[in-house]
């Protein structure tokens, strides 16, 4: 597959690298080697091998892969999504795979400019493979943008559609900034790669996580007794059942309250809890900050002020540790603790 969007009326055969998926599989072999792949998981769930590290995500989920990677789909249920394809010229003509790894000593300040975009594609790290989560108000941003460099690719009704296309692409990748930098918690829940055992557990819970669900329902369901399953889930995912369930859940919470105006009481209730009171106190546990504290902080639509993003990001760190540092939000702003 050639991977490139054609114009033979207006420019002759120009071949322009970019190119849109409108339902992406996650191939391992589309791409590999020529492209950076951005795909947008719209709806369901499933279970993804990247290279070594191996992960469980829910829609809406972003995944910004670079030309190494290929994608493993392990496990889905539901799965609707769509991708865009591109070569890092797209971007700026003098980028190709080799410099964009590295910073080229001869690239000018607007060509180190333009390389900072494409960092969620080559930045790896232990917290960080690639993989975004995303809010309900970003992701019906992203499905425009998605279709709008499609309509552009697709529409060739006037001679300015390659800058087009690309005006779109970059609109995409300001708002994947925009979404890595918000982004506070964990984005996939890693899984071990020695114990599969527990993967349709995990499948079932990110399918099922607004209801009630409990260890002996589970062991009903999945026909095993309840130390077999507490046994098989934290080996294969380092945490108690219960405990990926609300890790789960105030995640989910965490993107809405960041990402929309809903009510709290309204998140509390989409995500599974039964009680505002319960998901507060679960909320600040895991977060180190109440529900209404972290939507001052980090909501989109009205910021009433900016804590320090590692003072809010330990927590989630914290969780595997044991510990939750206090942090303390006064009416001015500032932090303390």
């Amino acid at each position: 597959m050639d991977l490139f969007t054609t114009d033979e009326e207006r420019y002759a055969g120009y071949q322009m690298p970019l190119w849109y998926n409108p339902q992406e599989t996650l191939s391992p072999e589309t791409g590999y080697r020529t492209r950076f792949r951005l795909i947008l998981i719209e709806s369901g769930t499933g279970i993804l091998r990247l290279g070594k590290r191996r992960g469980s995500f829910i829609a809406p989920t972003l995944f910004c892969l670079n030309e190494k990677e290929q994608p493993e789909l392990e496990q889905s249920q539901d799965l609707q999504a769509r991708a865009l394809y591109f070569h890092p010229n797209v971007i700026n003509s003098v980028f190709t795979f080799e410099n964009v790894w590295k910073e080229d000593s001869s690239f000018t300040k607007t060509e180190r400019q333009d390389r900072y975009w494409l960092m969620p594609f080559v930045r790896r790290e232990a917290a960080y493979w690639g993989c975004l989560t995303i809010g309900p108000v970003s992701t019906r941003r992203a499905i425009y943008l998605f279709e709008a460099v499609n309509y552009h690719l697709t529409n060739h009704d006037d001679w300015n559609w390659p800058c087009q296309a690309r005006s779109f692409l970059l609109e995409l990748l300001f708002l994947l900034e925009r979404i890595s930098a918000a982004s506070v918690e964990p984005a996939t829940s890693a899984l071990s790669d020695s114990a599969r055992d527990a993967d349709p557990i995990v499948m079932y819970i990110h399918t099922h996580y607004q209801d009630k669900i409990t260890v002996e329902a589970l062991t009903r369901k999945f026909h095993t007794n309840r130390t077999t399953l507490a046994e098989q889930f934290r080996e294969a995912t380092g945490v108690p059942v219960i405990t990926y369930l609300i890790q789960l859940r105030i995640r989910l919470a965490a993107l809405m309250l960041r990402d929309t105006s809903l009510a709290i009481s309204e998140i509390t209730d989409r995500v599974g809890f039964n009680d505002t009171s319960h998901f507060g106190r679960m909320f600040r546990k895991y977060v180190g900050l109440s529900p209404t504290e972290y939507r001052q902080c980090y909501c989109w639509h009205k910021p009433r002020y900016w804590l320090p993003r590692q003072i809010v990001r330990e927590p989630w760190r914290s969780l595997r540790q044991g510990t939750v540092p206090h942090v303390d939000v006064s009416s001015s702003g500032r932090t303390a603790g």
